[in-house]
């Protein structure tokens, strides 16, 4: 088989890189007080667009755990994106920066939102994720050998 060129699998992590952060910025930028604050996501989920059955479950936890989400998704947008951007991180750093992509997305589909939008962030988050890892993943007990 024929490796992804290494140009398409840096150019689908930046492309990745500049949604997230750019995500993050634009919260911080925007002067709205609820994202400083930790409340952004206390009424979010009676007002998103698309909610879903799980939205109401997500809308009625308690205040800290709002707060936790808001706190998680600026560590996701703003923290988490150079872990797979910056050359010469662990392999290991790259693959948990792209894996916490992928969790991140996943979770903001089971809430609800325009999960289409995230289904479109969290593919190009496989590009973080090498062929050893994917291995290891769909055959936990198969050498890189017995595979190919």
């Amino acid at each position: 088989s024929t490796p992804v060129p290494l140009l398409v699998v840096w150019t689908m992590r930046w492309y990745l890189f500049r949604i997230m952060i750019g995500a993050g910025l634009i919260k911080i930028k925007s002067g709205d007080r609820k994202w400083k604050d930790l409340t952004a996501m206390d009424g979010f989920y009676e007002t998103q667009p698309v909610p879903n059955p799980f939205s109401k479950y997500f809308h009625s936890s308690p205040k800290w755990f709002h707060k936790f989400e808001v706190l998680t998704n600026h560590f996701v947008e703003l923290v988490a994106p150079w872990l797979i951007i910056i050359p010469g991180l662990p392999r290991a750093w790259r693959i948990g920066g792209g894996l916490i992509q992928i969790v991140f997305q996943g979770v903001l589909i089971s809430s609800g939102n325009l999960s289409f939008l995230n289904w479109l962030t969290a593919v190009p988050s496989i590009c973080c994720l090498d062929d050893a890892f994917l291995l290891r993943l769909y055959y936990p007990f198969m050498t890189a050998t017995e595979a190919t």
